[in-house]
């Protein structure tokens, strides 16, 4: 996906999206957030819906990728 224009808000969803504390911390909240953030992009007009739809897709598959992360995470030390 292309970024659409470039404004401060869709910077601060990308900023979010590249948290990796955040994402390891808590990958529900963090997926939560991003998909709350490109609803609120959407309505405030500041991305159109296949914009959103796109930004939510990024979302999920980045979300599949942090869990997958920390389940193997854990496999390797399950200790931690």
């Amino acid at each position: 996906m292309e970024k659409p224009r470039k404004t401060p808000e869709l910077d601060a969803w990308y900023l979010v999206l590249e948290d990796s504390g955040y994402r390891n911390d808590s990958p529900d909240a963090w997926h939560e957030t991003l998909i709350s953030a490109a609803d609120e992009l959407l309505r405030g007009g500041v991305i159109d819906w296949d914009d959103c739809q796109a930004l939510k897709a990024r979302a999920d598959l980045s979300y599949e990728r942090a869990v997958d992360e920390a389940v193997a995470a854990k496999l390797d030390d399950p200790e931690e």
